[in-house]
């Protein structure tokens, strides 16, 4: 009696497709975890800096590290419908560090007085962080939902080396640009004109003359609220000088506002309360 020999079964590895199950680490999930945490770090780091030079961070540094931190949580957990999540935040993300008033004012001028081209390099690879982030992210959840191999795949490299040549052709670029100008007090129409950067008045003092007013242009997306008086070390004093024009509470949201006139000769003083030790001299003669 001629007995068959029973061919051996290969061992299927099952697919993890419950949602709620956790799904095998790859690739892909360790670049995006890596991001992630890169930028949440870095997002403490920017709070803390921004918090000890100039006062109160901006909202947008604040929600990117609470970002970058609840993304690198839900990576970490493996969980399908986690992980799902962290994809529109991770977009969400990346737009705001585009959006950022610092990281704008670093782009459009990469020697600038906020940090100059280090910064501004600083800036890019934040960027690139960014999309890395994302690009991982929308990998991972193909890769679930395909219930394919955990290998890296193909075009990973391209991306990355996309990216790196990004950073390293906007870092040639900036710093090709021109040297940082020293800022001087502008006219229009005939009304004196202040810009003010995502953190402080170009310059710290004006003179104006009697009778004038003064405009004040903010760098897109920069928030500032003005008020009469000046940082006294790490305390805002309110102080409304005898004929100065009262300023309290103005708000400064990329956009220009004017404050006047100056109708008596003398020395004004004007604060932002959101930005420590960002004050503003006027002299009216």
């Amino acid at each position: 009696m001629i007995h068959k020999q029973e061919e051996p079964t290969m061992a299927i590895e099952p697919k993890h497709t419950h949602l709620f199950s956790r799904q095998p680490p790859s690739t892909l999930s360790k670049i995006a975890f890596g991001t992630f945490l890169i930028g949440a770090l870095s997002g403490i780091g920017g709070t803390v800096a921004i918090t000890l030079s100039s006062g109160a961070p901006s909202r947008d540094i604040v929600t990117l590290m609470i970002g970058e931190l609840l993304c690198t949580i839900l990576i970490a957990t493996r969980v399908r419908w986690m992980q799902v999540i962290a994809l529109p935040i991770s977009a969400y993300l990346f737009y705001l560090v585009l959006t950022e008033p610092f990281v704008l004012e670093s782009l459009t001028n990469p020697k600038g007085p906020h940090g100059g081209l280090g910064a501004f390099i600083g800036e890019m690879f934040i960027i690139a962080n960014s999309i890395i982030a994302f690009i991982a992210t929308f990998g991972i959840i193909l890769q679930d939902y395909r219930g394919g191999s955990r290998k890296a795949p193909r075009w990973l490299p391209s991306v990355l080396c996309g990216v790196i040549g990004l950073v390293i052709g906007a870092s040639y670029i900036g710093g090709l640009a021109q040297p940082y100008s020293i800022p001087t007090l502008t006219y229009t129409n005939g009304v004196p004109t202040l810009h003010v950067s995502a953190g402080n008045f170009d310059l710290s003092s004006v003179t104006i003359p009697k009778g004038s007013k003064l405009l004040l242009v903010a760098a897109l997306n920069s928030h500032h609220v003005l008020a009469n008086g000046t940082w006294q070390q790490n305390t805002p004093l309110l102080k409304q000088e005898q004929g100065a024009p009262l300023i309290n509470d103005l708000s400064l949201d990329g956009n220009k506002v004017t404050i006047g006139p100056f109708a008596v000769a003398g020395t004004y003083h004007i604060l932002c309360l959101i930005h420590h030790g960002m004050n503003l001299t006027i002299t009216v003669q």
